[in-house]
């Protein structure tokens, strides 16, 4: 089984991980025992070097004694809190650099090198692995072009030439020529350069002054001035409806040539700062770009008061295709959208869950870009709030949550919020179940369950939550075993998980069974998950997938397998406590997004008092992947297991055991 990247980047914690979303890696080849030696040699589960890499965070450590997390998809402080002061994060020749400002701002002396993020790692935890993976494949060009020379004259502030910063230099013709080029400079003001001829959009950052130019042209002998004394505009603290206290400021700058390679590796700057005071950048006005796409988000998140009777945030987001001359001073409330998030306590109250989100371009998500951490947040398990978030049609928001105490990353499916929505989350209800990613049309997403003709693709996440579409495993790696066999015969075994695993199989229709058991031996709730998928398939046949639900290392002629999923509910408190007495399940199973098949027709629900000594069947009721069953919970129990079985018309069907699911209060 080979393990393959993730489909959507984030970031990661301190811990091992990825999704941001990391690959559960703790995987090797296991040897097929050798009473199968008569029969064909069987497909070996294999990992990628890339999947390799991608399964754990690297701690590194910059100037100054400042701990960083470094993922493939992006770097940020161990503790964003902890410098006080505001980070810029960009990428350059395929590397990842976290610096702060005041560093940022004599770069023209002194070098970035000790804040290459993607190169600390690399010798820290000996693997390429960590650069984005866009910048890891060359990207195709698209014929020859001419060479031309550029003079850039940069003026800071107070009318005076300036020789420290960064100048980013985008081809919005064709961005695989000069992407997001950055260079250092040390000239008294002035820099010559040799890029492609055409059409740029240029990007000047030097102490907190960003300016812009988003229509510039080079010929040969081009002359470019970017004017830092026109830089002066703020962006404020947005006022909100109810009193709030800020918690976190950024900025973030995209640009692209609008093609899906340029789209990937669209972000050219981002400016964070964690705490109550703003990151305090300035910037030019500009009119919108006659070529290409640009884009700059400007965040703000908000929480409430401490002694705020009921807890509550604003997460504030504006877009913007060029840069204004002002920015609003205050929220309306009519264009936020209302989300009662609650996280729950499975090992209890006490700890800590660290909530990131990233809010992005639509057009960067759905191209496969990385969705770079744009706010963090510790907060308590077991906690409800209700949090006004903006809507927009122009961004994608993505938010992963990681438990402490549990050892897992739960990455939720990307969401559009639209003024006047109000919505309810959920994060980490109920056991812990294989799930698969979602897609909702904002972003792009990996397949989980997919084949072409000889090639079968997982992207299945042991540690899921109730939720359809948010897809959970352990940072520090998921334990258990995988097998797949096909018409009864073993065709591979590993260790580990089903997340960004491929596998080869022989063509033609067949009928397969893969099973899943995932152990968590420090868990005293929710100990294992043992689930068997059976499905009759010939890979590689079936509905086309979109265009941003790509099929992880496979090429085109790829397909959705008619696998089924299987999420349980019940009324249990945010510790996954149930009481004495009559409950309901409820059970809802649905299919592999894209794939064909048949209705949902059946399913069986059996329950346990004594950690699954003894079974009882319970009656069930409902249809078309809808059901839900009654049972009642003794006293004596010891705790609440399920056993369920459910099936369509076409005899694809999911068995599944969650032991000791729920506690007993």
């Amino acid at each position: 089984m080979k393990r393959l990247p993730r489909s959507i980047p984030l970031t990661g914690h301190r811990t091992s991980t990825a999704v941001a979303l990391g690959l559960a890696a703790a995987c090797g080849l296991f040897v097929v025992p050798a009473s199968h030696a008569q029969e064909p040699p069987p497909s070996a589960f294999v990992r990628t070097s890339a999947a390799q890499g991608g399964a754990a965070d690297c701690q590194v450590t910059l100037p100054g004694g400042l701990k960083a997390t470094v993922t493939r998809d992006g770097a940020r402080l161990t503790d964003p809190a902890a410098t006080g002061q505001t980070m810029l994060a960009f990428s350059n020749g395929g590397h990842q650099y976290l610096v702060p400002q005041g560093a940022a701002a004599q770069a023209g002396t002194k070098g970035l090198a000790a804040y290459d993020t993607t190169a600390l790692a690399q010798r820290a935890c000996g693997t390429d692995a960590f650069a984005p993976a866009s910048a890891r494949t060359a990207a195709a060009g698209h014929g020859s072009y001419a060479m031309g020379r550029l003079t850039v004259h940069l003026i800071y502030a107070d009318s005076q030439p300036i020789g420290d910063g960064e100048l980013f230099l985008i081809d919005v013709d064709n961005a695989d020529y000069a992407n997001s080029d950055m260079v250092f400079i040390a000239s008294q003001g002035t820099l010559k350069v040799s890029v492609p001829v055409g059409h740029y959009e240029a990007v000047y950052v030097n102490d907190n002054h960003i300016t812009v130019d988003p229509n510039v042209t080079v010929g040969d002998g081009s002359t470019l001035t970017l004017d830092a004394r026109t830089s002066t505009h703020e962006i404020p603290v947005p006022a909100t409806p109810r009193p709030a206290e800020l918690t976190n400021t950024g900025l973030s700058i995209y640009a692209s040539d609008g093609t899906p390679s340029g789209d990937a590796r669209g972000l050219v700057l981002r400016v964070q700062r964690m705490g109550a005071e703003p990151h305090g950048f300035t910037l030019n006005s500009t009119a919108p770009a006659k070529r290409g796409r640009f884009t700059m988000v400007a965040t703000a998140d908000l929480a409430s008061p401490a002694d705020a009777p009921q807890p509550y945030a604003y997460h504030v987001a504006n877009s913007y295709d060029h840069l204004p001359s002002s920015y609003p001073t205050s929220v309306d409330p009519k264009s936020l959208a209302t989300v009662a998030r609650t996280l729950s306590a499975p090992t209890g109250p006490d700890g800590i869950d660290l909530v990131v989100q990233a809010v992005t371009p639509v057009w960067l998500a759905r191209g496969r870009g990385q969705q770079y951490a744009t706010g963090f947040e510790f907060r308590p398990p077991g906690t409800e709030r209700t949090e006004y978030i903006s809507g927009s049609a122009d961004l994608n928001w993505h938010t992963e949550v990681e438990d402490e105490q549990t050892h897992v990353r739960l990455t939720g499916k990307d969401t559009v919020y639209r003024a006047g929505d109000r919505r309810s989350e959920m994060w980490e209800a109920d056991a812990p179940r294989p799930g698969v990613p979602v897609d909702t049309g904002s972003s792009s997403v990996g397949c989980g369950a997919c084949a072409d003709a000889d090639t079968m693709v997982f992207g299945i996440g042991a540690d899921s939550d109730s939720t359809p579409g948010t897809v959970g495993m352990r940072f520090d790696g998921d334990a258990g075993t995988v097998t797949l066999t096909r018409d009864g015969q073993l065709l591979a075994s590993d260790t580990g998980s089903l997340y960004g695993v491929s596998v080869d199989v022989p063509p033609g229709r067949a009928t397969y069974q893969l099973r899943q058991q995932t152990l968590r031996p420090d868990a005293a709730l929710a100990p294992s998950t043992d689930t068997t998928w059976t499905f009759t398939a010939e890979p590689g046949k079936g509905r086309a997938l979109p265009d941003r639900v790509p099929c992880q290392g496979l090429d085109a002629g790829c397909a959705a397998l008619p696998l089924l999923f299987a999420d349980t509910s019940t009324d249990a408190d945010l510790q996954h406590r149930l009481t004495a007495g009559p409950h309901t399940v409820h059970l809802d199973v649905t299919r592999e997004q894209y794939a064909t098949g048949s209705t949902v027709t059946g399913a069986t629900l059996q329950v346990s008092y004594d950690d699954g000594k003894s079974w009882q069947d319970l009656h069930v009721t409902g249809a078309n992947g809808a059901f839900r069953a009654a049972y009642t919970v003794p006293a004596d129990a010891s705790g609440v297991s399920f056993k369920l079985a459910a099936w369509d018309a076409q005899g694809n069907r999911i068995d599944q055991v969650l032991p000791h699911a729920y506690e007993v209060r």
